[in-house]
């Protein structure tokens, strides 16, 4: 599979419109590259030392600052600052559903980058204790209902090589998962 057709599949399905919620706003960059022909997708372990989400799986982003223009370049700048990976308003294809936290009172919305390969990745230490570069469609063959956080609602979590990512990014892979699946992709 290229880029382009997987570009073709999940554009039709991300959000039409922006819905934001209350809370502090934020933009995570949802990065898809391929290897051999598969789609991967890139997430980072954050610091355990960060004041929010410490020690969570998350997609590269932040919290929108005054000095950006938008919540897009939110998401390119932070991931630039988190992994040393320049990546274009060109290269995003859309976005999916704003996701609000319900402890820590975020509204995140997600961009989708699709490209070809992604270079080598700069974490800033400070900021990330891990970076995963894992095959997309395994990775979302593990969704599984959250019964650890099931107060919530009806949440699902993925787990990889030892890894379990739920909260706001297990909801963006939710998304994913679904888009997929319309696709006929898992």
């Amino acid at each position: 599979m290229e880029s382009s057709a997987l570009h073709s599949m999940i554009k039709p399905y991300l959000a039409d419109t922006l819905k934001l919620e209350k809370g502090t706003l934020s933009a995570v960059l949802v990065i898809i590259h391929f290897r051999d022909g598969k789609p991967h997708i890139i997430l980072t372990k954050r610091s355990s030392k960060l004041k929010n989400h410490a020690g969570q799986i998350s997609c590269p982003g932040g919290t929108f600052s005054d000095s950006d223009k938008d919540l897009m370049n939110t998401a390119l700048r932070e991931t630039f600052e988190e992994l040393g990976l320049k990546i274009y308003e060109k290269d995003i294809i859309g976005n999916l559903r704003s996701v609000h936290t319900l402890t820590s009172n975020f509204t995140i919305v997600p961009y989708v980058a699709i490209l070809e390969s992604v270079g080598n990745l700069n974490p800033d230490r400070k900021e990330i204790d891990a970076v995963f570069d894992l095959p997309l469609l395994d990775l979302l063959k593990t969704m599984t209902p959250d019964h650890e956080h099931a107060d919530f609602g009806d949440l699902y979590k993925f787990e990889y090589d030892g890894n379990v990512i739920w909260g706001a990014t297990a909801h963006i892979l939710k998304q994913l998962n679904d888009i997929m699946r319309k696709c006929g992709m898992i």
